[in-house]
């Protein structure tokens, strides 16, 4: 970067902490310098979680198309945030920014929202299901980071959520931290993003406009523009070709998707040839799913010979895309399956050796009798035995391959406790899926030592007495 160019950076970087923008910038604007947009930090944080992509992708599958066009718009599409994720995040981030935008005023996207935020970050969404005013300072007491990064994006996300939710965040230093650490990471964010090759810049532009396109040409109604010309006219031919009627248009996300692959392939496809490649690539995933691409055959073509030719190679690459993922989600999924086991084992070993040599220093809280009964989900047998002691109202469930939950313990419980240091996943959540649909409060904890289980117990039941006075 030479001299001229980082002027150029530091006149917008300071033009954009001051609150105003520019024709052409590369950042949006943002509110004072001490309290940056969050919005595309937190959309970026989802989009960045793999294991949250399915479940985007459940969440928006019935996602209304007009989000997205209330999204193309959106000075959050060339946020650095989104523009310095990979192809395949972006896609996601897009799709995101859409609901983002309608949360504020439809209530069917922040239902969408929350399924994500239910899946993906589950101790951001019980809090800001409470309710009541937020402080940072009180989370992160109640659950310690699990990762050291700047910004905490667990806390971004919470703080964005409660936002859309209407939930109010305390002012507070923490709070104040989390300002600065966005601020900063805006300005490495925004370098960052200059430093992006061209080619990549020019595969990100060319996404955005193929997504904008489709749109555009297929809510003409009917018009008779030389697009929508061509578009019939790569549907007819599709029609004969595979056999493939595009009687049901394509989703957001599968218009998202679609242009990201696209612009992957050629950046620099014209309008017409744009739509009808678009129009082969929605055609050959409507043919995947009711055919298999391993014995997938294609078709002689007919027509225009260069159309065929397009066709043909298309449906191979995807044919080959398909088989690629199909083999890294199987193998993703065993080494999930044998993380989790290798976890689950050294849990239990720490938890032997815990419970054997319990350092009493360690916590300064002195161990009573608790009477309210409470459901203990998890934990080895050694464990529970020793919380039963101090229990003796409550019901403690071990893991031992053999637990069983009996709904009629919930009618009389106060309080739902899972400890997720050793426990199985589909014992989990169905321990938190009831404990959910009877509105009972959920305390996970990841402990393995019973007196600091005890100790978080014993808060948890006192900020329950204390909630009627606070109202």
């Amino acid at each position: 970067m030479d001299e001229k160019e980082k002027a150029r950076l530091a006149q917008s970087l300071k033009e954009q902490l001051a609150g105003g923008q520019r024709p052409g910038s590369l950042m949006p604007s943002v509110r004072p310098s001490t309290q940056p947009d969050i919005t595309p930090f937190a959309l970026a944080a989802c989009a960045a979680n793999a294991h949250l992509h399915r479940h985007i992708d459940d969440a928006l599958r019935l996602a209304d198309p007009t989000w997205d066009a209330q999204a193309a718009g959106s000075v959050l599409m060339r946020h650095p945030a989104l523009v310095t994720l990979s192809m395949e995040d972006t896609s996601f981030a897009c799709r995101l920014v859409g609901v983002s935008v309608a949360a504020q005023h439809d209530q069917r996207a922040r239902a969408c929202l929350g399924e994500i935020m239910r899946h993906g970050w589950r101790r951001a969404w019980q809090t800001v299901s409470v309710g009541e005013s937020i402080s940072l300072e009180r989370f992160r007491a109640m659950h310690p980071r699990e990762q050291q990064q700047e910004p905490d994006m667990e806390l971004v996300v919470l703080s964005w959520y409660a936002g859309v939710c209407g939930v109010p965040i305390a002012e507070t230093p923490l709070r104040e931290a989390l300002d600065h650490s966005l601020v900063k990471a805006l300005h490495r964010l925004t370098l960052a993003a200059v430093e992006i090759d061209p080619a990549s810049r020019s595969r990100y532009d060319a996404a955005l406009r193929y997504d904008q396109l489709w749109w555009r040409v297929t809510r003409e109604d009917g018009g008779e523009s030389d697009l929508t010309i061509r578009l019939s006219a790569a549907r007819d031919l599709l029609r004969q070709v595979g056999q493939v009627d595009q009687a049901v248009s394509p989703g957001p996300g599968d218009v998202w998707q679609a242009a990201f692959l696209l612009a992957g392939a050629d950046a620099k496809l014209d309008d017409g040839t744009t739509v009808s490649m678009l129009a082969g690539l929605f055609a050959l995933r409507q043919v995947s799913l009711t055919q298999s691409p391993i014995s997938y055959e294609p078709a002689p073509s007919v027509g225009a010979p260069a159309d065929g030719e397009e066709l043909r190679k298309a449906r191979a690459d995807l044919v080959v895309q398909l088989r690629e993922a199909h083999r890294l989600t199987s193998e993703l999924d065993r080494a999930r399956d044998r993380l989790s086991a290798r976890e689950a084992e050294i849990s239990r070993l720490l938890g032997i050796l815990s419970a054997r040599d319990e350092p009493e220093s360690e916590v300064q809280y002195t161990v009573r009798s608790i009477t309210e009964r409470i459901l203990v989900a998890g934990g080895h047998e050694t464990l529970s035995r020793n919380l039963q002691t101090w229990l003796p109202n409550s019901v403690c469930i071990a893991t031992n391959g053999k637990e069983d939950l009996d709904l009629a313990v919930l009618a009389t419980t106060r309080l739902v406790v899972v400890l997720t240091s050793y426990i199985s996943h589909s014992f989990s959540g169905k321990v938190i899926n009831e404990a959910h649909k009877r509105d009972l409060p959920v305390l996970m904890l990841d402990w393995r030592s019973a007196k600091h289980i005890l100790q978080e117990i014993d808060r948890a039941l006192a900020a329950q007495r204390d909630l009627p006075v606070q109202q």
